[in-house]
């Protein structure tokens, strides 16, 4: 079977791609987003995108130049992207839930030629230390980039002669275990993602309307808003609403056909129904990725919303989801079966394939693998053989084909010489009725030296810690797990740190010692 890729010419444009097909397709007045009151069709959106890229290229922004865009999820950040792409150079959009000096790293590291952000953002990083930053445009304040896009006359611009295999943005990985990384993305790569994936797996349709929790800037994000809706002429919804209760106004507003959550949200939702029922009637299909899904989270929301989660997993590095549930086939505390055109399998540490139920290395290939990191060629190398990454997950697949998430390659331990996954007991800790997340990590006995079970626990609204809760949580573990499984320290947190991609940062909860005070609410240690 021939290839996405060899199915494109070689001379291929992403951005030209997906706008010039719906316009094609008689998509001119078709809404492509909508955000706040406003919306835009397929063909205003054409027009702002070629109205951007000659304003990039009246700002001295050459073919292969990186463009950064700092923003919230908005009519600008799509604009801009798109735009870069149109004209050869190269977008690399930040994710504004990542702390100053990771700003400062990435707008170094990436040596972007020009900064579009907001005025807000602008303070923060003045002055800018960048040798190659030259132009900084703002979303907001005065000669906002909108206005002088207005100025711009709608003649079209033909789009840069790229080829299929050059880069064509980048995006950075959330820095969880040191620095983030710059992953080279193709023009290739998103429609490799849009043909797997959003039709061949979730069978996206010209009538949906999609709604995401994670933004643009994260790779979830990325297909879920601004190029898989494309990919079938679909409508997609701009928002910043990061907690519950705005997310559920949204989507009452909105009424979307296609939800992209992510864990912590479906819990969170479900936490607050009570008080901010959620009315999933519009809603189709439910889709979670970024980290596992607790079981009891899945169970929960079909019990509640008559609607299953199509859980899948994918990285930075293959841009979207390779492993995915689907509809009507859905085995909740898995990642699903592979997407097609991905090869998976579950590896020893002798590279041969594991058993069924035996838990190894994920090894995966596909066609929209990155080009590599940015200036990491020691990591690149140890993460690629040739179409084929070691992604440093720990799974296993089981007898029906589904592959169960273990943990990181550094998140299992052992506990009397036995091997402890923290996600076996954290599905079973979010089942108790007053724990809304939960993060389990090792820590070593200070007397004994000893490696122990220990749980970091933030509860549902209303709840308050107390030695007669952390009692109830242990006693439930203890009923339902081994007894060395069972944790024996508790600690009551606020909430649980995060990366700004929305998972749990669990290097930050196993150094929770060096935290500030404020992070803490109560210990109780387990001497039962």
């Amino acid at each position: 079977m021939e290839s996405i890729s060899e199915q494109l010419p070689s001379i291929f444009n992403v951005a030209a791609y997906f706008l010039n097909n719906n316009l094609e397709q008689g998509n001119h007045q078709k809404i492509a987003f909508v955000h706040g009151d406003d919306t835009y069709t397929y063909d205003q959106l054409s027009c702002f995108v070629q109205r951007t890229a000659r304003s990039l290229l009246s700002l001295g922004l050459e073919r292969e130049n990186r463009i950064a865009i700092l923003l919230p999820d908005t009519p600008e950040l799509v604009f801009t992207f798109w735009g870069a792409v149109w004209i050869g150079a190269v977008p690399v959009p930040i994710n504004t839930a990542c702390n100053l000096e990771e700003v400062q790293y990435i707008l170094q590291d990436s040596r972007a030629k020009i900064l579009l952000t907001t005025q807000e953002w602008q303070e923060k990083l003045a002055p800018i230390e960048s040798q190659f930053l030259q132009h900084i445009l703002l979303k907001d304040g005065d000669n906002t980039f909108l206005s002088l896009l207005d100025r711009q006359l709608d003649k079209p611009i033909p789009c840069a002669k790229t080829s299929k295999d050059e880069p064509a943005f980048w995006l950075y990985t959330s820095g969880s275990t040191g620095k983030p990384k710059g992953v080279i993305h193709l023009h290739q790569s998103m429609v490799v993602c849009a043909e797997h994936y959003a039709k061949a797996t979730l069978n996206l349709q010209p009538n949906d309307i999609t709604y995401s929790v994670a933004k643009v800037p994260f790779a979830y994000g990325l297909g879920n808003t601004l190029y898989m809706p494309m990919a079938v002429g679909a409508t997609t919804v701009l928002s910043d609403a990061s907690n519950a209760f705005d997310i559920i106004s949204d989507i009452q507003r909105y009424r979307p056909t296609v939800f992209f959550g992510i864990p912590s949200i479906y819990a969170n939702i479900l936490a607050v129904h009570d008080i901010s029922p959620l009315d999933a009637s519009s809603v189709r299909l439910c889709v979670s990725a970024a980290e596992q899904l607790p079981e009891s989270i899945w169970q929960k929301w079909r019990e509640t919303y008559d609607r299953e989660i199509c859980e899948g997993i994918g990285t930075t590095e293959f841009l979207h989801i390779f492993l995915a549930n689907r509809l009507g086939e859905c085995k909740p505390g898995t990642s699903g079966r592979p997407v097609p055109g991905y090869d998976v399998r579950v590896v020893d540490e002798n590279g041969l394939p594991c058993p069924p139920g035996e838990i190894g290395d994920l090894l995966v290939s596909g066609e929209s693998l990155m080009l590599g990191y940015w200036n990491r060629l020691r990591e690149t190398r140890q993460a690629l053989y040739g179409n084929t990454m070691k992604t440093g997950d720990k799974y296993l697949c089981d007898a029906d084909g589904y592959f169960k998430f273990m943990g990181r390659k550094d998140d299992l331990f052992k506990v009397n010489g036995q091997w402890v996954s923290p996600l076996e007991i954290e599905d079973i800790l979010h089942q108790h009725p007053q724990v809304l997340e939960v993060a389990v990590v090792p820590e070593s006995d200070r007397g004994e030296q000893l490696t122990q079970v220990v749980a970091y626990v933030s509860l549902k609204p209303g709840q308050k810690p107390s030695s007669e809760l952390e009692t109830s949580i242990y006693k439930f573990a203890k009923q339902r797990l081994p007894h060395f499984k069972a944790p024996k320290i508790i600690y009551f947190v606020e909430h649980l740190p995060r990366t700004s991609t929305g998972k749990i940062h669990r290097k930050l909860v196993g150094s929770s010692q060096n935290l500030a005070e404020s992070f803490y609410i109560s210990e109780v240690k387990n001497t039962k």
